[in-house]
């Protein structure tokens, strides 16, 4: 039984063996890898598939250490791509040939003297160095997916060997020799992938997948041991002692595989996240109550989700309202975009609204499957959002529109009542009463209709007076918006008013940045306790700011906003524009608001 399976063992070394070194010599022909590298695995597959002889000749032993000594350091300096990284890596594989040269010289007596453990050891902390700095400083994904397939297979098979080489017997006899040829299989396995297909599969799953295996299993059998020592130690019976270590390995097998899932997630991945909790990130920051754009929002989840230096929304050619791309053009960025920053739709039923352009993280020359599979999720789940925004932004600037031509619609009204009626009803007055002068030497009765139709039309223009001013405060048409904040705010002491070039401005806008100023001091001097209350209005590129500073108690923490503050925010709302209440760190209240002047100026009325 022994001597089949050590020979079906032999078989498949060899198959695997050959067949992959034949590979491997085909992907160098191919220029998927670099013929040094190719050379160092080939040699190092086919002596693992050979079985070891004895006595075998001195240049026999030369050629097996060989693979051995040479070709894992020359593998570790120039996989995958035949360059020597760093390049002082080139004289370790130089001294290692001289090495052996001199061992063959002298008989292979090297290897008998004590000091010899100090050639290997050192030339293997030398090679483990070189992986890691060619990893960390030079490699590109790729690259680093095909020395990840090697680090596997070398965890499997160190795995393995303590698997299968508990009892001591792996390498002795016929069942632990068989035993040493099916422990090498994964690391053959590996190195093939590694070099011919590494992306046959997703590597780092699979990496994942064995650290929460081992991590797990070794912990449990830890933790079973401990219990069957210190139960021993109490005196308990072996069968009891096996009893209790189950019970206490069945209720930490839970935590333990948590943990092992979590610390190897955090190996393989580090702090990346994966599609679904880059999902539920995305639906968790939609949620949140702050004053980021959904744009925003779904930059920085995309950059935290794969820890990008780079990402950028941009809208799509195809996206029509201005408003819409304006706000949607955001990007988060700590680099520069270069070839490997990749690009991803955001489309929703259809319509292609922008396109989220992600750069892979620093250190990697292109973005992982995994990465690809968060930021595809990130984009299909931001579409719907992003539609919502467009809506609500387009339902908002008709909003504002309709106000700013209902506004321009009443200055237009109060300018004809007061420079039109009301002039032409006055003239009107004026030769009833002349007609009723006349009228009394002529006819009593027609003087005293006379006299009543000019009482009429004195009280029609009274009446056209009154609705010329409820349309519109006519300070504001007549004096400017300055004067008409002096005339509402009544005594100035306690306020500081400043108006710089604000010019002339939309009526919805004017209107409204009065009624804001109204209410912001009148909250000032209700609630705040202050002794000067600074109102400073100035024109901005595209909008009209308004700040109202005072030095008094300042906001609460935590309160409701009253009926001043929501028509504050409701009056910005209406015309596009923002309101923010803060609390300075020099104390007191700052109402700060931000009005259009573009999007209420093209509402007016021709």
């Amino acid at each position: 039984m022994d001597e089949a399976l050590l020979l079906a063992c032999r078989l498949l070394l060899l198959i695997t063996g050959v067949g992959g070194a034949l590979a491997i010599i085909v992907s160098a022909a191919r220029r998927r890898i670099g013929w040094l590298p190719a050379i160092a695995a080939a040699l190092i597959l086919l002596i693992l598939s050979i079985p070891p002889a004895s006595p075998q000749p001195e240049a026999v032993t030369f050629l097996l250490l060989l693979p051995w000594f040479v070709g894992f350091p020359l593998l570790a300096a120039t996989f995958p791509d035949g360059r020597f990284v760093p390049r002082w890596s080139m004289w370790i594989v130089v001294a290692s040939l001289a090495v052996l040269i001199v061992n063959a010289l002298v008989g292979d007596a090297m290897r008998d003297a004590d000091w010899w453990w100090i050639f290997p050891l050192t030339q293997g902390t030398l090679s483990v160095g070189i992986v890691a700095y060619r990893y960390r400083r030079s490699a590109t994904t790729a690259e680093r997916e095909s020395v990840r397939w090697v680090l596997l297979g070398v965890l499997l098979t160190f795995a393995a060997f303590m698997l299968l080489g508990t009892e001591g017997t792996i390498g002795v006899g016929t069942l632990g020799e068989a035993k040493a040829n099916l422990a090498g299989i994964p690391l053959v396995l590996g190195l093939i992938i590694g070099a011919v297909w590494p992306r046959v599969w997703n590597v780092d799953a699979a990496f994942r997948a064995t650290l929460i295996v081992l991590a797990a299993g070794w912990g449990l059998g830890g933790i079973f041991a401990a219990v069957t020592v210190v139960a021993d130690a109490l005196g308990v019976s072996p069968m009891d002692a096996l009893r209790w270590a189950a019970f206490v390995v069945a209720i930490a097998a839970f935590p333990v595989i948590r943990l092992a899932a979590t610390l190897s997630g955090w190996l393989v991945y580090r702090d990346r996240l994966d599609a679904d909790a880059a999902v539920a990130s995305l639906a968790a920051a939609l949620e949140a109550d702050d004053t980021r754009t959904v744009a925003e929002r779904v930059v920085e989840v995309a950059s935290t989700a794969i820890r990008s230096p780079l990402v950028r929304l941009e809208p799509a050619m195809e996206a029509d309202a201005a408003a819409f791309a304006a706000t949607i053009a955001t990007s988060l960025s700590r680099g520069v975009e270069s070839e490997a920053t990749e690009r991803f739709p955001v489309a929703f039923r259809g319509e292609l609204l922008a396109t989220l352009s992600v750069a892979p993280r620093s250190g990697e020359s292109e973005l992982s499957a995994r990465d690809r599979a968060a930021i595809g999720a990130i984009a299909r789940h931001a579409a719907p959002a992003l539609d919502g925004a467009r809506a609500l932004l387009e339902a908002r600037a008709a909003r504002s529109q309709l106000i700013g031509a209902q506004e321009e619609e009443r200055r237009r009204l109060r300018r004809e009542l007061h420079d039109d009626l009301g002039p032409a009803l006055s003239g009107l007055a004026l030769s009833a009463a002349a007609l009723s002068r006349r009228a009394v030497a002529v006819d009593e009765s027609l003087a005293a209709s006379a006299h009543e139709l000019q009482a009429d039309i004195g009280e029609a223009v009274a009446r056209s007076r009154e609705i010329s001013h409820g349309l519109r405060p006519p300070v504001l048409d007549d004096q400017g918006l300055e004067a008409a904040i002096r005339s509402r705010l009544g005594p100035m002491s306690d306020v500081r008013l400043e108006v710089t070039q604000v010019g002339d401005l939309p009526a919805a806008v004017d209107l409204a940045a009065l009624r804001i100023v109204q209410e912001a001091v009148t909250n000032v001097r209700r609630h705040a306790a202050a002794s000067v209350c600074s109102v400073r209005i100035h024109r901005e590129t595209e909008g009209l700011r308004i700040e109202v500073a005072d030095d008094g108690i300042g906001m609460p923490r935590s309160v409701a906003p009253g009926l001043g503050l929501r028509s504050i925010r409701a009056r910005a709302s209406e015309l596009g524009g923002r309101a923010r209440v803060s609390r300075p760190a020099e104390g007191g209240t700052l109402v700060s608001v931000w009005l259009p002047i573009a999007c209420a100026a093209e509402a007016v009325v021709p």
